[in-house]
């Protein structure tokens, strides 16, 4: 597997930057340069050659899974790719601000005698936030698995079941569906507490009449999903019913108002400035949306201050919320991508009239 933009915005970096070679130790962009998966690993970019690090417990699987690079197995990384570097004659080398903590560089500007360490002002962030064919393939089909976990998991829904319950029922659902990993904790959160927006899932029992905020997602081949509902246990009320059509509308005006080349901001500007006008703008704090990919939250950020230009190929949530202290939230979430046809792609529904489940 091999991302041409990726390499070929690396190889523009090295110049841009002045550097010789590029470390790259953020473990999601090592696995969408190599297709290597595993927890420990790292690779240097260079005018002369491409490396794959990673220590013995990984051997095996980057001989299968990493391709495009040569690989090295360390005893001790830092000196592994120090010997390398004086090799290859690197006197500057570049790092990315995201997969270097303070101990990191610390250790690397221990052990790399004579070698100059520059924090690189871009990322491979910039590329991953436009996705190839296959990636945008793999988040439709974790979309399709999150869905269908739910649709399963639902048929146990009822009033008097816990959120914790009811959460352990819809993962089991999600794997049971192909899901490769859950992609984040799954949040279910009735009554009051739908008015947390990250709300985690607790022994509460769910009562009836009661909104359910369920924030999920499912995974396929790496790529994660990230799907909210709102749903009802039983007859929620008028006013429930109310900030939910309002929600609904909110998402469905920011989806329609989508096209290349509008700032994110703007977008957000429309479902919360829909929202404002209902009288609940204050109960919106969050940003309407961000990307998906190898993780579940990257660029582009979706929000009110974000100058960031929707492209073609860009794949994001858009997820408006009321959340009513005391009293009950609602969030609609969609995954979609921004195709080259200049109009969104759903690959969810969750934007439904309300369900209420008794």
């Amino acid at each position: 597997m091999e991302r041409k933009r990726a390499v070929e915005f690396l190889d523009r970096l090295i110049k841009q930057s002045r550097v010789d070679a590029i470390l790259i130790t953020d473990l999601a962009n090592v696995w969408y340069l190599s297709g290597f998966r595993g927890s420990e690993g790292a690779i240097l970019f260079s005018k002369k050659g491409r490396w794959f690090f990673s220590d013995f417990r990984y051997r095996d699987q980057a001989e299968e899974e990493v391709s495009g690079f040569k690989v090295k197995i360390f005893k001790n990384k830092f000196k592994e790719i120090q010997r390398l570097l004086h090799r290859l004659g690197v006197r500057n080398l570049g790092f990315e601000a995201s997969g270097l903590s303070c101990q990191l560089f610390r250790a690397f500007k221990k052990e790399m005698k004579g070698i100059r360490l520059k924090v690189l002002k871009k990322s491979l962030a910039e590329i991953r936030a436009r996705k190839d064919p296959d990636e945008i393939r793999w988040i439709s089909n974790a979309a399709k698995l999150a869905e269908k976990g739910l649709s399963t998991a639902l048929k146990s829904f009822r009033a008097g079941i816990t959120e914790l319950d009811f959460a352990a029922e819809l993962e089991y659902q999600i794997r049971k569906a192909g899901s490769g990993w859950m992609p984040f904790e799954t949040i279910v959160a009735s009554g009051p507490r739908g008015a947390f927006p990250h709300a985690k899932a607790t022994g509460k029992k769910i009562k009836k009449g009661e909104l359910v905020v369920i924030d999920f997602g499912a995974a396929f081949n790496g790529y994660g999903a990230d799907l909210t509902v709102t749903v009802a246990a039983g007859d929620p009320g008028r006013k429930a019913r109310e900030l939910y059509q309002i929600v609904s509308t909110a998402q469905k005006q920011a989806i329609a108002g989508l096209e290349p080349g509008k700032l994110c901001r703007d977008i957000d500007r429309l479902a919360r400035g829909y929202i404002r006008r209902r009288g609940y703008g204050r109960y919106f704090g969050h940003g309407l949306g961000h990307g998906l990919g190898l993780a579940v939250h990257e660029e582009p950020a979706i929000n009110s201050k974000s100058e960031t230009v929707l492209e073609p190929g860009m794949v994001f949530t858009i997820e408006p919320g009321i959340y009513l202290p005391g009293q009950f939230g609602v969030r609609i979430e969609d995954d979609l991508v921004l195709n080259n046809e200049k109009k969104p792609l759903l690959f969810s529904r969750s934007n439904q009239p309300l369900r209420v489940l008794e």
